[in-house]
């Protein structure tokens, strides 16, 4: 991995309206008892400056019930405000519940912000949170993926041989009292119930801002017997590196579901960039690689085909393979991820 202590130039997209939330609940009260209940919240970005509410970005809202998928949020556009100011070449979110488990996602692509005086910069920051059962016990895990991270003057994982510290505070020189924490992780399981919300990165200066970046929660309250099976779905993103730079992309679909999901795509070295329009026009999911693989074809927003691929090798994401095809045949990524993850979520099988 390289890293970089270089400041990029801000780039601040502003917006017009901002949504305002109260964040991320706690576990699921359970309002059946025949099958799981979920809850499942993701969000790119949430930022509380001063003592204002939060202001978010691609944020799916929450959502508490035995079976949700709602769309997937995301966006290009960022935030402008006194003490914080955020861009991106990619901000996505996803949540659904279903069958055995819950799982939430959020993304950060090329991240360029300021939290008071500190500068923030990362090529990749994104959070996947699950909340599953083993027949009446809940089972959390989650995966953070921060790559080619900096928090002012503090180079995330500078050294690989001594990476910095995950889950707790990191405070930054000069007695402010700001810190920052990265893989920040909070978990809750008593007795059938069970929860989870993970950060990527959270940047705090006190009294003044509280940003997180990628940020993902689950919960569950195991009961009953889950609704089986289940399509199975894709989600993942990072990026592939050529001799130009970075190509950026994140994709979410389930199979057969030409309604649920998101594709984008951002070549910053050639301009390019795609986002997909709904409905899609396929979306399957078959076996292939050592978890499975996939193929998304549909129409972009500006009216052009695209076809892309995607194989799930396994963990941690290094052998995983993201194609993306436009109908002229021009191919415009290929190849094993640089960083990032895919998954292929099979179908769940009744406790």
């Amino acid at each position: 991995m390289t890293t970089h202590s270089r400041r990029p130039h801000l780039r601040v997209a502003c917006v017009t309206v901002l949504l305002l939330v109260a964040g991320f609940r706690g576990i699921s009260t359970g309002a059946v008892a025949d099958r799981p209940v979920f809850s499942g919240q993701a969000t790119a970005v949430q930022a509380t400056v001063l003592s204002l509410p939060p202001i978010t970005l691609a944020d799916t809202g929450y959502f508490e019930s035995p079976e949700f998928l709602p769309p997937a949020p995301c966006t290009e556009q960022g935030i402008s405000i006194p003490n914080v100011s955020v861009g991106a070449e990619i901000l996505c979110a996803s949540t659904r519940g279903k069958g055995d488990h819950s799982m939430s996602n959020a993304h950060v692509a090329a991240l360029d912000a300021q939290v008071a005086d500190l500068h923030v910069t990362a090529t990749l920051l994104r959070s996947d949170a699950k909340a599953g059962c083993n027949i009446l016990t809940p089972v959390l895990s989650g995966q953070a993926h921060v790559l080619e991270a900096q928090v002012g003057p503090v180079t995330i994982d500078a050294d690989p041989l001594l990476p910095t510290p995950r889950n707790q505070k990191v405070f930054l020189p000069g007695g402010s009292g700001a810190y920052f924490i990265i893989a920040e992780q909070a978990t809750t399981s008593t007795g059938n119930r069970g929860d989870i919300t993970l950060t990527a990165l959270r940047v705090v200066v006190p009294g003044v801002a509280d940003v997180a970046f990628a940020r993902a929660h689950a919960d569950i309250v195991c009961q009953g017997n889950p609704v089986c099976p289940g399509p199975h779905f894709v989600t993942g993103g990072g990026f592939l590196n050529d001799e130009h730079g970075k190509k950026h992309f994140v994709i979410a679909f389930r199979e057969g579901d030409l309604n649920w999901g998101h594709l984008m795509y951002s070549d910053k070295d050639s301009s390019a960039k795609l986002r997909a329009a709904k409905p899609f026009t396929s979306a399957k999911v078959y076996p292939e690689g050592k978890e499975g693989g996939g193929t998304l074809i549909g129409t972009t927003t500006a009216g052009n085909a695209f076809k892309a691929h995607i194989t799930d090798n396994g963990e941690p994401g290094r052998d995983d393979v993201f194609d993306l095809f436009s109908p002229e045949g021009v191919t415009l990524a290929i190849g094993n991820l640089d960083g990032g993850n895919i998954q292929v979520h099979k179908a769940c099988r009744a406790q």
